[in-house]
């Protein structure tokens, strides 16, 4: 049987390869290049002395070095790549070990240069799938592309998601979910990620994006429906309460309140079928932060009772989950006022225009609604800073 090092750079399990998904079902040996800050500096003694006393040619020694100071992971990772490198390198070279897996090559020269060693390629995860467990927006940002565009070319074998979201893969050939809470995890491993210059994450979006393995699923051709039509052109609104703790602590910035709300309804319902999207907690899987209840639905169905809410086209439809209810809803709309978050990324999947407000935040900081948003489906994506702002392009637009 292949013995298969697993080298792994993180703890969190959106970055982490399942060992079910090895390519030949090899044994696997675990390598973890984290630790806590404690122990890796415990373990630099013995780092020196391995490196000293390692049985390595002079010119191996220099390329494994400069490898393991080129692996990118947290600040902490390269000094726990030079405490394995070693050992890793031992065990190729008496035969213990067959090849190399990881979840992603990126960024990961120690990874490569052992495998090398063993004369056999790395075994790559996110060559042929994904695994993500992260905040909705990342993964409509950069996973569910990666993975349209794996199952484009022929590449897509499987993947795995939070609970809720097997129609957002409905292309993969074998999907799993996992129940619980969504967790932040970075997206540095896709092709859109940014690596910083000492550590693999960046704080930060890009301004522009890879597009070489990256295509958004065409939703809108994939769940048109006869279902969610009205006399009226549908018009969705969404919204959000849960804090933001990157922007503005344990309130929300990005976020329609009462009357904002209102106004902004009181100009589309004239027009247009609106239905409000803001989910309870119960609705769908958390991303870390509870919806609060800020009586808005309540508001609005009293200030005008002719507006529907997610909650009642749920009623409406049990046998729909939350996200295939949003993905056929969405399919039958062209006009979307969203914000900032996981609800204008998924809007803006529709074409038509999706005017976003957004106050603050990474996307705001690189530009991203002007600069990239608008390649999800070729929406015509607007974003607005101020209430006074957000109705006037409503006027404009809509």
């Amino acid at each position: 049987m292949t013995r298969v090092a697993v080298l792994e750079r993180f703890a969190n399990e959106s970055r982490r390869l399942p060992l079910s998904a090895l390519a030949d079902g090899g044994h696997p040996e675990v390598w973890e290049l984290h630790a806590t800050r404690g122990e890796t500096l415990r373990r630099l003694p013995r780092t020196v002395t391995k490196w000293l006393t390692a049985p390595i040619t002079i010119r191996d020694k220099a390329r494994l070095l400069a490898c393991c100071l080129g692996t990118k992971g947290t600040l902490l990772t390269p000094l726990n790549a030079l405490y394995h490198a070693p050992d890793l390198w031992d065990r190729v070279v008496t035969g213990g070990i067959d090849s190399v897996a990881c979840f992603s090559a990126k960024c990961f020269p120690l990874a490569t240069a052992i495998a090398d060693r063993t004369g056999r390629p790395c075994d790559e995860f996110l060559a042929a799938g994904t695994r993500y467990y992260g905040e909705f927006a990342f993964e409509l940002l950069a996973v569910v592309p990666y993975a349209y565009w794996l199952h484009t070319t022929g590449k897509l074998r499987f993947t795995e998601s939070s609970a809720d979201t097997r129609d957002l893969y409905y292309f993969s050939p074998r999907h799993e979910e996992r129940s619980g809470p969504r967790r932040y995890a970075p997206i540095t491993e896709y092709s859109i990620g940014e690596p910083a210059w000492r550590r693999l994450d960046r704080r930060a979006f890009p301004k522009t994006l890879d597009v070489s393995r990256w295509r958004p699923p065409p939703y809108r051709t994939v769940y048109a429906n006869e279902t969610f039509r009205w006399p009226r052109k549908l018009c969705v609104v969404s919204n959000k309460t849960s804090p933001e703790p990157t922007v503005a602590g344990d309130s929300t910035l990005n976020g329609l309140d009462i009357p904002l709300l209102l106004a902004t309804v009181g100009r589309l319902r004239d027009r247009y079928q609106v239905v409000y999207n803001r989910p309870h907690s119960s609705d769908m899987v958390e991303d870390g932060q509870r919806m609060r209840e800020i009586g808005d639905i309540e508001a609005l169905k009293k200030a005008y009772p002719d507006v529907l809410t997610i909650q009642d086209l749920r009623r409406a439809h049990p046998h729909l989950s939350y996200n295939e209810l949003q993905l056929r809803l969405y399919a039958n709309c062209e006009a979307f006022v969203s914000v900032l978050g996981g609800s204008s990324y998924l809007s803006s999947y529709y074409g038509g225009t999706n005017i976003v407000y957004a106050r603050k935040g990474w996307e705001v900081s690189c530009g991203a609604f002007d600069n990239w948003f608008h390649k999800f489906s070729g929406a015509r994506v607007v974003a607005v800073s101020s209430p006074e702002e957000l109705l006037r392009r409503i006027d404009e637009l809509l």
